[in-house]
């Protein structure tokens, strides 16, 4: 039996240094291919930054602050929704009337992707009811921020966000 394992050992040969250095070769060769694999789908599918210069953004955040607490002044409120293919933003004061008279832009994004992202214009149909036609986007979930303005005036006077399913 001594002699079968003897036999058996010769056949292989003892382990040497290049041995050695072929499977370490054959090893770190693997781990590059299999990291250049994971780093080239991770660079081409990744959209980039949500934020646009969000840097800039973080920088100016006390001044966000403030439009926020000036926002929460004046007490409105904004209820969102779907109406068939139509997105519906009713805007109330704090006594509940219907607030009318601005404009009202509306940005959807989708959750995935920055590929989709649009503007589209809001109808005032009276009453602080405005409408934005959806039908253009596809089912799925949508992240919606209605932005009002003063017709007059640079900037934004109330800002409200929904999350939409459109199927």
């Amino acid at each position: 039996m001594t002699s079968a394992i003897a036999e058996l050992q010769d056949r292989k040969g003892p382990l040497k240094g290049w041995h050695v250095l072929l499977w370490m070769i054959g090893f770190f060769g693997l781990m590059f291919v299999v990291n250049g694999f994971f780093l080239f789908y991770a660079i081409t599918t990744f959209p980039g930054e949500d934020v646009k210069k969000s840097y800039a953004q973080g920088l100016e955040y006390n001044h966000t602050l403030a439009e926020r607490a000036q926002q929460a002044q004046l007490g409105w409120q904004a209820e969102m929704g779907l109406i068939g293919s139509q997105l519906e933003i009713r805007l109330l004061d704090g006594s509940g009337a219907g607030v009318s008279g601005y404009d009202v832009e509306v940005q959807v994004r989708r959750l995935a992707t920055t590929s989709a992202d649009t503007v589209l214009p809001a109808g005032a149909q009276g009453g602080g009811i405005y409408l934005a036609d959806v039908a253009q986007l596809a089912a799925g979930q949508w992240d919606v921020t209605a932005k009002v303005k003063h017709p007059n005036q640079d900037g934004t006077v109330f800002e409200a966000h929904k999350r939409i399913n459109i199927r």
